[in-house]
């Protein structure tokens, strides 16, 4: 046996028709997504929207996904799933710098969540968004993710949950990475979050990723500031650090959980056949065919593009619940390579760049009304473009647009100075 498949078979479990947690998927029910009236809790419209209907058309949407939210539990329990990752965008623009809104007003819709996911032992957690960054080193970026994570916190504290409601984060990697010095992220990290609200970190875990911190950097960041560790068995294939033999580490991760009273939870998901590449490798599958190594009584949340007919399928494959014929549909799809939408990198900076050109011209009138903006001289022109797209894409605050018009500015000078 090669040291590849022994590695391998090392992290599938040995039987899983004998596996004692609970399966879960995340966010959307692919079943309820299809029906003629669809059933899904991510309701969200456009700022213009927004400011054309008002703030109560917005409120109205988030009332819509919480009343399917608590249909999606119901589905659940009739096909014995009992663990769901919620959507973020339950309440749209809820954290948002110019049109944040309180939850009071929902208080009894996400109280009946609360005793619904009771009634049925439902553990339901959460995943705030890939541009929260606790370790940023830019102050506005770290009091938004604060801002974010507050309203998570609300809603699963307006629901009653359980601590086991938890919200998973890679926070220290989420587009932001290490910022050119991982000990010095990990170290602003550490600092913002002992000084986090309660409501917060009672409710905070990390995720191991699969581009910049593995779990030989996060366990001992975890176990020093008492946070529990998401294992994400495919991120930790793909960047296993320093951890040459997982498995024996399993114990350590689970007890970060277990020392704070709570039940362990693992991400697991596999790379469509024949991947290769790191991109290739880093896309999911459409479903699964194992099971790791979890370690006993652990939440498994199964992150497959068949959200819960992969859950379905592991069930009839292992024997783990009944299945109903009703809610069960086979798959019958080819999966390959391409994953539906994705354009070639020429088309992507195309385009980019025509909605990079395209927000400069509209918002022009802002800064000719005197905005200001201090920048470095010694920047390139793609280093400007590039973090200019990436604020006008990752931000819609009136702020953020006007440094990204300042920005632009200093490109147009720059250009002129390079033609002489």
């Amino acid at each position: 046996m090669s040291a590849v498949v022994e590695l391998y078979s090392r992290l599938v479990h040995k039987d899983p028709t004998k596996y004692k947690g609970r399966l879960g998927y995340a966010c959307i029910n692919t079943v309820l997504r299809k029906q003629k009236v669809p059933v899904f809790c991510s309701r969200t419209c456009r700022i213009d929207t927004l400011k054309q209907k008002g703030i109560e058309y917005v409120k109205d949407l988030a009332l819509q996904n919480v009343k399917d939210l608590k249909t999606l539990i119901e589905w659940n329990n009739e096909n014995k799933i009992t663990f769901m990752r919620m959507s973020s965008d339950i309440f749209p623009f809820a954290s948002h710098d110019d049109y944040g809104y309180s939850l009071e007003y929902a208080k009894d819709n996400l109280e009946e969540i609360g005793k619904l996911a009771h009634k049925y032992n439902h553990r339901l957690t959460t995943h705030p968004g890939q541009y929260n960054q606790l370790g940023s080193p830019t102050p506005k970026v770290v009091l938004r993710t604060i801002k974010d994570l507050n309203y998570h916190a609300d809603m699963m504290d307006y629901m009653g949950l359980p601590p086991d409601s938890i919200m998973i984060m890679q926070v220290l990697s989420h587009m932001g990475g290490v910022y050119g010095d991982k000990c010095a992220a990990m170290a602003r990290f550490e600092k913002v979050y002992n000084d986090l609200p309660e409501n917060i970190k009672r409710r905070l875990v990390l995720e191991n990723d699969e581009m910049c911190y593995s779990v030989s950097d996060l366990l001992p960041l975890c176990q020093r500031l008492n946070i529990p560790l998401v294992l994400d068995w495919h991120h930790h294939s793909i960047n296993p650090g320093e951890v040459t033999d997982l498995v024996s580490l399993v114990p350590s991760i689970n007890e970060t959980w277990t020392r704070r009273g709570l039940k362990p939870k693992q991400h697991y998901s596999e790379s469509r056949k024949g991947a290769s590449s790191m991109m290739e490798r880093r896309a999911h599958s459409d479903s699964v065919k194992n099971l790791p190594p979890t370690g006993d009584d652990v939440d498994l949340m199964i992150e497959a593009k068949d959200k819960e007919q992969a859950v379905l399928q592991l069930y009839k494959d292992y024997n783990l619940c009944d299945v109903k014929d009703e809610s069960f549909v086979p798959y019958h799809g080819n999966e390959t390579m391409e994953t539906k939408g994705r354009k070639s990198n020429k088309k992507v900076k195309e385009e980019a760049k025509i909605k990079v050109e395209s927000k400069i011209k509209e918002e022009d009138e802002d800064f000719k009304q005197g905005l200001s903006h201090t920048f470095d001289t010694k920047e390139t022109i793609p280093h400007i473009r590039t973090r200019l797209q990436a604020r006008l894409e990752n931000s819609e605050t009136k702020e953020v647009k006007k440094e990204a018009n300042a920005d632009e500015l200093v490109v147009s000078k720059k250009r002129k100075t390079k033609s002489k």
